[in-house]
């Protein structure tokens, strides 16, 4: 058996007790924690979404970037110099 830490004691405690009003019997700490397993594998990709800490860029946002991008490509662009970068990376990569 392994012990784990949960940070939210309180609202494991609390959807125990909704659950047990709903049910009308209290299900076990594990039972919850198994059913939460379970249904993080039938919903993987939403528990992803939920734990990723940098954010997806999904169809819809890559056709908004691609739908501005093609507002914007008779902009006319004024090269910068390099000195006007803070490093040489910044150059390297923006003025390609």
């Amino acid at each position: 058996m392994t012990v784990v830490k949960i940070s939210h004691k309180r609202d494991l405690d609390d959807l125990i007790s909704k659950i047990t009003l709903r049910l009308g019997k209290k299900p076990t700490q594990q039972e919850i924690i198994d059913a939460c397993i379970e249904f993080g594998m039938e919903h993987f990709d939403d528990l992803v979404a939920k734990l990723v800490t940098i954010p997806i860029i999904d169809d819809e946002k890559v056709r908004k970037i691609q739908e501005a991008s093609e507002s914007l490509k008779d902009t006319p662009w004024k090269p910068l110099k390099k000195e006007q970068f803070a490093s040489q990376d910044d150059f390297e990569i923006y003025s390609t």
